[in-house]
């Protein structure tokens, strides 16, 4: 999602006597403003020096950078933290500051309206407003005035209480008074919880991750959770050679019982975070803290895993990320058993890719890239002497 794009303006209703980059002449110059005041983010600094360097020698124009620079397309990545707080709550016309001050299209319009009067004449649309650094000046002190409007509001305790970021953190550290008691400890500012097992082997996560582009009176989140194994890890490294493993056992997002259904997207703005934060107590206590049991007990969590496979009920689907787990700590009787339920809980296509995978391996083939999710286990399985279902 980004805040704005041409393609957003550019069809439907858009005028005919037009080019399609019309529609991105209001971003332009919103975007050219920021990299004046300093408010682009890293990207552009490392990868569009020389274009932001003519920018602000108004060599080109804001339409032009968003076009060459940044893919018709105003992202969260292309600000820094700064113009990203700003732009949330400005660009926005629902955001609590825009409604009191004023939006940046509202503003936009006005301006350039008021222009027209002035001089006796009408724009046909907004896109109609030429794309010149004219036009830009004309534009500039509105923009400097909500800028400044903004610095004085955002400092307000009771606005800055409000920024998405702090309620998103308050959230975490709310659904963290559960978990603490249950022995999990926060990190990186209580977004992440943490629990070693008995065996101090095992260690369990749940993680909370905002969506882009929350606003504040928009503040979105998911609930993940991982098992990983020091152990694993190790093994691993040894056993495939080189780096990159982190020894996860499971991982998997708090989502509706449906098969293949989404991630549960919790609201946690204002008032509607505290029922929000109910709710993730109730499903973590419900479907978390069970599973954290079972893998507790390696030996009841092998059994399990040989019998019913890798798939939790609203957690996630059946997956091979288990089988590494398996064939480091199960036998090879369990390991085989696990494979088997993999393999036959594939849809079609995938068990052709399996068996492909398998007939390369078995003619020598060897490579490095993964061509589909989780062939790298595949490989894996071959490798440790696993076996297809004979009726493949």
């Amino acid at each position: 999602m980004a805040y704005d794009r041409i393609d957003w303006h550019s069809g439907g209703d858009f005028p005919k006597d037009l080019p399609e980059e019309s529609g991105g002449i209001h971003i332009g110059m919103f975007l050219a403003w920021l990299a004046c005041e300093n408010m682009l983010g890293d990207f552009h600094r490392e990868e569009s020096a020389d274009e932001t360097k003519r920018l602000k020698n108004r060599e080109i124009t804001g339409l032009q950078f968003l076009i060459d620079a940044c893919d018709s397309k105003l992202w969260e990545e292309d600000l820094n933290d700064n113009g990203n707080a700003f732009t949330v709550d400005y660009y926005d016309e629902k955001s609590q500051f825009a409604q009191q001050n004023g939006s940046f299209l509202q503003d936009y319009c006005d301006v350039f309206n008021r222009h027209a009067e002035a001089h006796g004449f009408e724009y046909p649309s907004v896109y109609h407003v030429g794309n010149t650094w004219e036009n830009f000046d004309r534009l500039k002190p509105i923009l400097d005035q909500r800028f400044s409007q903004w610095q004085v509001w955002s400092a307000d305790p009771a606005n800055r209480q409000l920024d998405p970021k702090t309620q998103f953190l308050h959230a975490c550290q709310e659904v963290g008074k559960f978990l603490g008691p249950h022995g999990f400890k926060p990190n990186k500012a209580g977004t992440v919880w943490k629990k070693t097992a008995a065996d101090k082997d095992t260690v369990f996560e749940v993680s909370f991750e905002p969506e882009l582009y929350n606003s504040r009176s928009d503040v979105r989140m998911t609930v993940a959770l991982s098992i990983s194994s020091k152990a694993l890890k190790k093994w691993l490294g040894e056993t495939m050679g080189g780096t990159g493993y982190d020894g996860t056992v499971l991982f998997g997002k708090l989502r509706q019982l449906d098969r293949y259904a989404n991630p549960i997207v919790w609201q946690v703005a204002g008032l509607k975070m505290r029922p929000s934060i109910e709710e993730i107590y109730g499903l973590l206590n419900e479907r978390v803290l069970p599973l954290f049991s079972l893998f507790a007990d390696r030996p009841q969590a092998l059994d399990h895993l040989a019998t019913h496979g890798g798939g939790f009920s609203g957690i996630c689907d059946q997956e091979a990320t288990p089988l590494s787990f398996m064939l480091c700590f199960g036998t090879p009787d369990q390991a085989q058993r696990f494979f088997t339920g993999y393999v036959d809980s594939r849809p079609s296509p995938w068990r052709r890719n399996i068996v492909q995978t398998f007939e390369k391996l078995q003619a020598g083939e060897i490579w490095e890239y993964s061509a589909y999710s989780h062939e790298r286990d595949i490989k894996l399985a071959f490798r440790s002497g696993l076996t297809l279902p004979q009726k493949f």
